[in-house]
């Protein structure tokens, strides 16, 4: 179990999927996560990608974001994300696409969709970082000032050719990566 760390739903705990195959963020790294954006959270909209339980899009909107959209394809991911918005009262302010990322961000780019925050964690060493990264630049994912966040293992650099990095924590085995347009987007 996790739980979300600060605002609207601070203290309620989110059921994970079982196994393996998602990689919950640690409390300690959502805390620096949000430490760094929290200021710009307010009324924004939000995009989780490679969701697992939803834990990072929900503490944005417990934040005070206005819209979260998550995308996730793993069964009991997606039936851990319809508890824990279901719980938390969130369905109003987000939508589910159940599907691969690749189909997830063709379908929002055809709806016209732009976001102040996209939040990434895919599979570690796969090489989904500039995959999906170069898929968000390409179909203008990004809000003028928006920003893409991309949680790798540290050993992971990843540069995008249609996205300009500019900033990079690294915590022991974690590394974030922010992402904003190039000026000419």
């Amino acid at each position: 179990m996790t739980r979300v760390i600060a605002g609207s739903a601070k203290g309620r705990r989110l059921i994970t999927p079982e196994g393996m195959n998602t990689r919950p963020t640690t409390d300690r790294l959502k805390e620096s996560l949000f430490g760094m954006i929290q200021f710009d959270l307010a009324g924004s909209s939000f995009l989780d990608l490679f969701a697992g339980s939803g834990q990072i899009g929900i503490e944005a909107l417990s934040r005070g974001a206005s819209s979260l959209i998550l995308i996730e394809q793993d069964p009991r991911a997606l039936s851990c994300i319809r508890r824990n918005l279901s719980d938390l009262g969130f369905e109003k302010r987000s939508r589910l696409i159940s599907s691969s990322v690749e189909r997830g961000l063709a379908l929002l780019e055809k709806e016209g969709f732009r976001f102040d925050f996209i939040f990434m964690d895919p599979p570690y060493d796969h090489g989904y970082e500039k995959k999906i990264g170069e898929l968000i630049g390409e179909y203008g994912l990004l809000a003028e000032d928006g920003v893409l966040i991309m949680e790798s293992s540290s050993g992971t650099v990843v540069d995008l050719d249609l996205l300009l990095k500019v900033r990079e924590k690294v915590y022991k085995t974690t590394r974030f990566t922010f992402f904003k347009r190039l000026e000419n987007q």
